[in-house]
């Protein structure tokens, strides 16, 4: 994140730099066309020594805006570094933090004088074991509050072990003070380890489209019609469109008879309007005019029947 905030802003200072060096180019074409239209060598070499001073006086001044800012900025970090040092020391020396150390001395003192009561003939070291038990604590409490249930359930094994070695090691008048005292600190970190997460990351795609697709979509999105879901009242029930009845003689004739044009189809030769034909004489179902007609006066080919575009 630091280094994509550093990555902009050094580009914003570049293209700034640049839009400045553009924004001179009409100054400087002044200056080159002057420069060559003056002939006198005096003029010149003052116009020289004066670019000359100039530069130099922008260098030094830009070293000492630029040595004063890393001095300024290295005695802010010295000075907060030495504030939070002398506030940490302040804090780890001050009475709250010895409370917190005498409570947690219990458990771990307990754990350490079991460990030293019954590991003595083990290759690692009391100490080594105790130092795995604590990263084991931490991998488990991390990884149970990343949600794992085998870590959930070892982080408990694992309190449950360290109050059987407290009430093993612990003198017998304070024993029951002792695991009181251990459970006490498992069950306070117990809410955080078996907790969610102290923070929900959202992640949000943004879709960018261009000016014409937008319009495009408002445009299908106002043309867009739901259908009517209401359902129809129980007591009116829709009715159903009754097909009329022919006698059989009818139904002949509207077979018989040419159907209409055929998706607006007319003849190439003649420009008449076409139709299938719809009759039994004739099967190959040749191109005709509404009124049966199937030659065609202006067809140069035999037979002059009709040929749709």
């Amino acid at each position: 994140m630091l280094a994509t905030r550093l990555t902009d802003a050094a580009l914003r200072v570049l293209a700034t730099t640049t839009s400045a060096w553009e924004a001179t180019t009409p100054l400087r074409e002044k200056a080159a066309t002057t420069w060559r239209t003056r002939t006198n060598p005096a003029q010149r070499a003052g116009q020289i020594t004066a670019t000359a001073l100039a530069a130099i006086l922008a260098a030094s001044l830009t070293i000492t805006l630029v040595t004063t800012a890393v001095r300024l900025t290295a005695a802010m970090a010295a000075s907060l570094g030495r504030g939070c040092a002398h506030a940490a020391t302040y804090l780890w020396h001050s009475d709250a933090v010895d409370g917190i150390r005498d409570v947690l001395q219990v458990p771990l003192g307990g754990v350490a004088a079991w460990l030293r009561q019954n590991a003595a003939g083990l290759p690692a070291t009391p100490g080594q074991m105790g130092g795995a038990a604590l990263v084991l604590a931490l991998v488990l409490f991390v990884a149970a509050r990343r949600g794992s249930t085998a870590a959930r359930a070892g982080w408990a094994l694992l309190g449950v072990a360290a109050c059987a070695a407290t009430w093993q090691t612990g003198p017998g008048s304070e024993r029951t003070a002792a695991v009181a005292v251990t459970a006490g600190v498992w069950l306070l970190l117990a809410p955080a380890a078996y907790a969610g997460r102290w923070w929900k990351t959202e992640r949000r795609t943004r879709m960018l489209l261009s000016p014409a697709v937008e319009e495009a979509l408002t445009q299908l999105a106002a043309a867009h019609i739901r259908p009517d879901t209401t359902p129809a009242p129980a007591s009116q029930p829709a009715a159903r469109p009754v097909p009329p009845r022919l006698s059989p003689l009818k139904n002949l004739a509207a077979l018989k008879a040419p159907s209409p044009a055929a998706g607006g189809f007319r003849c190439r030769h003649c420009d008449q309007p076409l139709a299938w034909a719809a009759t039994e004489d004739d099967p190959e179902r040749t191109w005709r005019t509404p009124d049966g007609t199937t030659t065609c006066p202006d067809a140069p080919t035999t037979p002059a029947l009709h040929h749709a575009l």
